[in-house]
């Protein structure tokens, strides 16, 4: 099985890519043909059917998915075939990185059991306003990507990935079999929903697992293994995203000197700072920002 994030996508000729976070698919031909067999996608992916009938095969399951329903695959499940029942059956994929889940955007008021609920029922049925809606937030997000980008384009993008994410919770509530109920969630459940809302408050200043594990009340080794249950990584490599995202964004879309970004991100020296970087991301913070 392959696992592919969104970084690898972005030389595929039927993708188009947005900074690490988004892509588009609209070409089920294209789609079709490849042959990779089984694949884990580190991103939610949102697939909307415009038209005629197909089966897609997630997580061992085969879902058949026709005109005015849209599946919904959360981050790490496994895509192992999607195949044209009729000829006429057309799709606009949206691919989202799962550091956008990170986001506090994501931690208000019962959006974790929502997400739950949809992890669980990834088939929905959508109203033809939905479907037009969901292709309009397509085709806008198409338009901005393959346009100029201003220099208000990264928070515009990331303003229309929340639109995409809130539509589709909103859609969550159409259905009559939606059931919010508390003992829905586990207590792994919660536990890891507090600490991705730990990581999106401290913004990726905190870089210790035990400084989580402290404010979440269990011991280091508990959470990492709630958190490695649940997503198929460890919290320390979701600390670690969630601070190179922040450095990313400061260094590619802010003229902070990089000393003021180490010293934001509460690091104890620009030499401590630098080697962080370069282990993330390969090259000094410098050149980094300089595109090299």
């Amino acid at each position: 099985m392959k696992r592919i994030s969104i970084e690898y996508l972005k030389n595929e000729d039927y993708v188009d890519y947005f900074d690490g976070d988004l892509f588009l698919i609209d070409d089920i031909e294209n789609l079709s043909n490849i042959r990779l067999g089984a694949v884990e996608m580190e991103a939610i992916i949102v697939i909307i059917c415009l038209s005629g009938v197909g089966q897609i095969t997630m997580n061992g399951s085969n879902f058949q998915l026709k005109r005015n329903q849209l599946l919904l695959g959360m981050p790490h499940s496994i895509y192992s075939n999607i195949m044209r029942l009729t000829d006429n059956f057309k799709v606009k994929i949206i691919g989202i990185s799962t550091r956008v889940l990170n986001s506090s955007v994501f931690m208000t008021k019962n959006i974790w059991k929502k997400l739950y609920y949809l992890q669980n029922n990834p088939v929905l049925d959508i109203s033809e306003n939905d479907v037009k809606l969901f292709s309009h937030y397509y085709d806008l997000t198409d338009l901005k990507i393959n346009g100029e980008h201003t220099p208000f384009y990264q928070a515009i993008m990331m303003s229309l990935v929340n639109c995409v994410i809130f539509e589709l919770l909103a859609v969550t509530n159409q259905s009559d079999t939606v059931d919010f109920d508390k003992d829905q969630v586990t207590q792994g459940d919660e536990l890891y929903r507090n600490f991705l809302q730990l990581l999106a408050e401290n913004e990726g200043r905190v870089r210790y697992v035990q400084d989580y594990a402290d404010k979440l009340y269990v011991t280091p080794k508990y959470l990492s293994a709630v958190v490695k249950q649940m997503c198929g990584r460890t919290a320390l490599t979701l600390i670690h995203e969630t601070t190179i995202h922040a450095i990313v964004r400061m260094l590619k879309y802010t003229d902070k000197p990089i000393k003021e970004i180490s010293d934001e991100m509460g690091f104890p020296s620009l030499s401590f700072f630098g080697k962080f970087v370069k282990k993330q991301l390969g090259v000094s913070p410098k050149k980094f920002r300089m595109g090299k």
